[in-house]
């Protein structure tokens, strides 16, 4: 699938969620439906294509991030920043349309961001067994994890405090790094 074809539909999102059609998506392209569906053959592999490529972006980054020598602390910041960066569109709203008419892909996201959570946890571990970070729960680190990225994600919670998905991500990873105490 042409990444020009997803960019497109990632910029349809932003304004309709998933209930942009292939008309918007033509119109933004300047193309034919007919050229449209021989690229794609339905909303659903577009849609999958979507998740593949911003799937595939993100496992990119995560393995630069995995590879450099940065320190661990560092590493688990960065991997913080880059989900949030590459996921920055995906609020609530896109969650539930994803959900309610996608369900596969939405099973298929589900997993793939619980596996970014144990990614996390793991360096968290690491971190605890080398006694960079303190001994504390993961499996209360892992339920605040999932449960907070798509909180945060609720775009009345946004609006209301004037933030984006990445601003807000980027706030939590701050308070979890740097905590509230002032040295």
């Amino acid at each position: 699938m042409e990444e020009k074809i997803i960019l497109a539909a990632l910029e349809e999102m932003k304004i309709h969620g998933f209930r942009f059609t292939m008309g918007d998506l033509t119109r933004r392209l300047h193309m034919s439906k007919t050229f449209l569906y021989k690229q794609i053959d339905s909303k659903e592999k577009l849609v999958a294509g979507i998740l593949n490529y911003l799937m595939a972006k993100f496992e990119r980054e995560e393995k630069l991030i995995s590879e450099s020598e940065l320190p661990l602390a560092e590493k688990l910041s960065c991997f913080v920043r880059a989900y949030a960066k590459t996921f920055q569109f995906l609020d609530h709203g896109i969650y539930n349309d994803l959900q309610s008419s996608y369900p596969q892909e939405w099973t298929r996201w589900e997993n793939f961001r619980r596996q970014k959570v144990e990614v996390f946890l793991r360096r968290i571990r690491e971190g605890i067994d080398k006694g960079i970070f303190l001994p504390i729960n993961l499996a209360v680190v892992e339920r605040f994890l999932l449960v907070m990225s798509s909180s945060l994600a609720e775009p009345s919670f946004l609006r209301e405090n004037d933030l984006t998905y990445a601003q807000a991500i980027e706030s939590l990873s701050e308070w979890m790094f740097h905590g509230i105490i002032k040295k």
